[in-house]
C-alpha cells in the first residue's frame, strides 16, 4: 500500500519547516544557556509536551503499536514503565535537579563525588544517549522505507540528516520549538484521527472485542517476565536519562519541572495505551502482516483520508525525531560539558562551548547514521542502551542525592564493576535476558554500600554544600 503524491508531500513539507525552526533557534541562541538548556525558562504550559515528546519515540509509537499487534492492551506495558519511570523522577529528584542548574548528569556526580566519577558516568550516559538516538533513526527508516518503497538504509541516511541539521544548528532551542510541533501532531494523529477512525472501522469497541480473542484484552497477558522486565530497564533507565535530565534543566523553576514530569508520566501511559489498541484494531484490519512494528502506518494508510493520513504519518516519524535530537543533544552536551570542558579548555567563553558542542553533534550524527545502518535491529539497541545505564550508574546517582555517607570512591568503585558485569552478562546470557541489570544493580550497590563504608565520612563541607544547592529554591516570579 503506498503513500499517496498528497500524503507524501504532508511527509516532506513538515521535515523541511522542522529544518527552518533549526535556522531559527540558530538566530537565536544568543549564549550556552540557550544553547544547551532553552535559556532556563520554559513554563509549564510547554514544558509538558516537550517533556512528553522526549519521552515517546519511535519505541513507544511503532514499537507500542506492534506490541499491540501481537499482545493486545497488554502490549502498552513498555509505554507504561517509561511513564511511570517519569512520574517518579517527578516526585523524588526533579526539584532537586532544576535547582542545582547544571548542564549535564556528569556535572552532578562530579559536584557530589569527584571529577573520575563525574567523567566515567558521563561516558556512560553519553554512549547511552546516542544509542537512543540510533535507535529512533533506525525506526525512522524502517517506516520511511515500508511507506515509500525506498531502501532502509536511504531513508536512515536522509531522516538522520536532517535531524543533524536542525539539532546541530539551533540547539535545546530548536529541540523545544521542533519538540512542540511533534507533541502537537503526534497528539491530534493519536487521539483525535487514528483511535476514533480506526474503531470506526472496526465497528468500535463492541466490534473489536468480537473480532479478537480475548486475551487480547487481558492486562498481563504479555507476562509477568516481560513487565518485569520492562519495569527494570524502563522506569529506573528514564529516571537517569541525560535526554531527560536536560529537558528538566529546562524548566522555568523546581515547581514546573516537578509538576510538568508528572504530568508528562501521565500522559505517556495514555498514550502507550491507546497505541496498544490502536495495534489491537491493526490485527483486525491487516492480519497478516509479517512486520508487526508496521501495524500502525499500514493501518492508518488504509483507514484515514488522503492528507490526514499524511498528518498522523507526520505524526509517527515526529515522535521518533522528538526523541532522536533530544538524545543526539543530550551526548553532545556530555562529551562537550564533562569532557572537552573538563579536561582540554575549562576556560573557553560561551561561545566556544557552543561551536564546539555543534561540532561534537555533527560527529555523533555521523555516527549515528553509520550504526543506524550497520546495526539495523532497534530492540537490542535499546536493551544494550538502558542495560548499561540503569545498571551501571542508577545506584550512585541515586545514592548522591538520598545518602550523604556516600563517597567518591564508592561511586566511581560502583560504576566501574557494575558496568563490567552488564557487559559480561549480556555476552554470556544474550540481550533476551534480565540477569544483566539484575547482576548490574545488585554489584552496583555492594560495591557503592561497602566502598563507601571503608572510605568514609566523605568531606562533611562538600556535602554540606552539596545539600545546601539542593534546597536552594529560586525564586518564582
Amino acid at each position: 500500500m503506498a503513500v499517496s503524491v498528497i500524503d507524501t508531500g504532508v511527509l516532506v513539507l513538515y521535515m523541511l519547516g522542522m529544518i527552518g525552526v533549526g535556522y531559527w533557534g540558530y538566530q537565536k541562541s544568543d549564549s550556552l544557556d540557550d544553547y544547551l538548556v532553552a535559556g532556563r525558562n520554559i513554563p509549564l504550559w510547554m514544558y509538558v509536551p516537550v517533556m512528553s515528546a522526549v519521552i515517546l519515540g519511535g519505541a513507544s509509537t511503532i514499537g507500542g503499536g506492534g506490541l499491540g499487534y501481537q499482545h493486545g492492551v497488554s502490549g502498552a506495558w513498555l509505554v507504561i514503565s517509561l511513564g511511570v519511570g517519569t512520574i517518579a523522577l517527578g516526585l523524588l529528584i526533579s526539584t532537586n535537579l532544576a535547582n542545582l542548574k547544571a548542564y549535564s548528569l556528569g556535572e552532578i556526580l562530579e559536584r557530589r563525588f569527584d571529577k573520575y566519577s563525574g567523567t566515567v558516568g558521563a561516558v556512560i550516559a553519553g554512549v547511552y544517549a546516542l544509542t537512543i538516538a540510533i535507535t529512533q533513526t533506525i525506526a525512522i527508516g524502517k517506516v520511511l522505507g515500508a511507506l515509500f518503497g525506498f531502501e532502509q538504509n536511504t531513508m536512515i541516511l536522509v531522516g538522520g540528516l536532517i535531524i543533524i541539521a536542525y539539532t546541530s544548528l539551533g540547539g535545546m532551542l530548536t529541540v523545544t520549538m521542533t519538540d512542540f510541533v511533534q507533541w502537537c501532531i503526534m497528539t491530534v494523529g493519536i487521539f483525535l484521527l487514528a483511535l476514533p477512525l480506526g474503531l470506526s472501522s472496526v465497528g468500535g469497541i463492541s466490534g473489536l472485542t468480537a473480532e479478537l480473542d480475548p486475551s487480547y484484552f487481558e492486562p498481563t497477558a504479555i507476562g509477568w517476565q516481560t513487565i518485569t522486565s520492562y519495569f527494570l530497564l524502563y522506569v529506573l533507565g528514564i529516571m537517569i536519562g541525560q535526554d531527560i535530565w536536560q529537558r528538566v534543566f529546562t524548566a522555568e523553576s523546581a515547581e514546573t519541572a516537578r509538576k510538568g514530569s508528572i504530568a508528562a508520566g501521565v500522559y505517556a501511559i495514555v498514550y502507550g495505551i491507546a497505541t496498544a489498541f490502536l495495534g489491537a484494531i491493526a490485527l483486525v484490519l491487516l492480519p497478516n502482516l509479517q512486520d508487526p512494528e508496521l501495524a500502525l502506518p499500514r493501518m492508518i494508510l488504509q483507514v484515514v483520508p488522503v492528507g490526514l493520513s499524511g498528518l498522523i504519518l507526520a505524526g509517527f516519524v515526529s515522535a521518533m525525531m522528538s526523541t532522536a535530537d533530544s538524545a543526539l543533544l543530550a551526548s553532545s552536551t556530555l562529551f562537550t560539558s564533562d569532557i572537552y570542558k573538563r579536561f582540554v579548555d575549562s576556560d573557553a567563553s560561551d561561545e566556544t562551548y557552543s561551536r564546539v558542542s555543534r561540532i561534537v553533534i555533527l560527529v555523533l550524527g555521523g555516527i549515528m547514521i553509520y550504526a543506524a545502518i550497520a546495526i539495523g535491529n532497534v530492540v537490542q539497541a535499546l536493551i544494550l542502551a538502558y542495560d548499561l545505564l540503569t545498571g551501571s550508574i542508577f545506584v550512585p546517582i541515586f545514592g548522591a542525592f538520598f545518602w550523604t555517607r556516600a563517597t567518591w570512591q564508592g561511586a566511581l568503585s560502583s560504576i566501574a564493576v557494575s558496568a563490567t558485569v552488564v557487559v559480561y552478562t549480556l555476552w554470556m546470557q544474550g540481550f533476551s535476558s534480565n540477569l544483566p541489570i539484575i547482576y548490574g544493580l545488585t554489584a552496583s550497590f555492594l560495591t557503592f554500600a561497602v566502598v563507601s563504608l571503608l572510605t568514609g565520612p566523605p568531606a562533611q563541607e562538600k556535602v554540606r554544600e552539596w545539600m545546601q544547592n539542593l534546597d536552594s529554591t529560586p525564586s518564582m516570579d
